[in-house]
């Protein structure tokens, strides 16, 4: 498959600007890579007069929470910026497009790649990978033999995995109404 026919982003190697138009931003790194692009920003927003706070921190589940309490108090004009590795900055936007922000809202950079988040598509699982894609990792849930493909779910923050070898096996039993 092409690249034109992926929905697997391609990373900018320089963070994005932030043009300052927003009513206020949080900020948000998650890892110590991320410093330098928060600080960026940061100078950006100070500069534009948009009230901002910031964050870094090395946990993504720590980093979710703080962008439920910043949510919550949100009003029109908010904006998100998030830096760090993909796997973090995947899960961040998709939990604050599960709050209610929408794409304009959220700018983000991604530092590295180190691992990938793999949806199983069989039991919901998510398991975290360094396998590159076109890959095959075995499901932390069900154990199935996934096929780490090249579609990215933005809504999941995962990338899609299938059972690679499904052909093979046989069919379970055919389930009727007697």
């Amino acid at each position: 498959m092409g690249i034109e026919h992926t929905s697997v982003p391609r990373w900018p190697a320089e963070p994005p600007t932030f043009d300052g138009r927003a009513r206020s931003v949080t900020l948000l790194g998650l890892d110590a890579d991320a410093q330098p692009v928060i600080a960026k920003w940061q100078a950006q927003a100070h500069a534009a007069g948009v009230p901002s706070s910031s964050l870094v921190i090395d946990d993504v589940n720590a980093a979710v929470q703080h962008l439920e309490r910043e949510m919550a108090s949100a009003v029109v004009g908010w904006r998100l910026l998030v830096a760090g590795p993909e796997a973090g900055v995947l899960t961040v936007s998709a939990a604050a497009r599960s709050l209610g922000a929408v794409g304009g809202e959220v700018l983000a950079h991604v530092t590295g790649v180190p691992l990938r988040r793999l949806h199983c598509v069989h039991c919901d699982a998510v398991t975290p990978t360094d396998v590159a894609i076109g890959g095959t990792v075995a499901c932390v849930g069900c154990g199935r033999s996934l096929h780490l493909y090249h579609h990215l779910s933005r809504r999941l923050g995962a990338y899609l995995g299938y059972m690679v070898d499904a052909e093979e096996h046989e069919p379970g039993p055919v389930l009727t109404d007697a």
